[in-house]
């Protein structure tokens, strides 16, 4: 049985300012380790790619391939 801990929430004054920390370990493993897919990737590999950057499942399925490259496929 696995038991989870309770960390109560931060206040206002507690949280952080600007972005959160990169969320992947040191490791390389995790979503900073996202690799962006070819432009020419099926559908189904951006909606996985968006997903993973933190579009809804049902959002990115509505769109089209092309628009999926161009709305996530540009490196930041």
């Amino acid at each position: 049985m696995m038991l989870r801990r309770h960390h109560p929430r931060p206040t206002a004054d507690e949280q952080p300012d600007g972005p959160p920390p990169p969320s992947g370990d040191d490791n390389g493993n995790g979503p900073d380790d996202i690799k962006r897919p070819a432009r020419s990737a099926s559908k189904a590999d951006w909606v996985a790619y968006a997903v993973a950057l933190g579009a809804e499942q049902d959002a990115a399925e509505q769109l089209t391939r092309d628009q999926l490259a161009e709305q996530y496929g540009t490196e930041e």
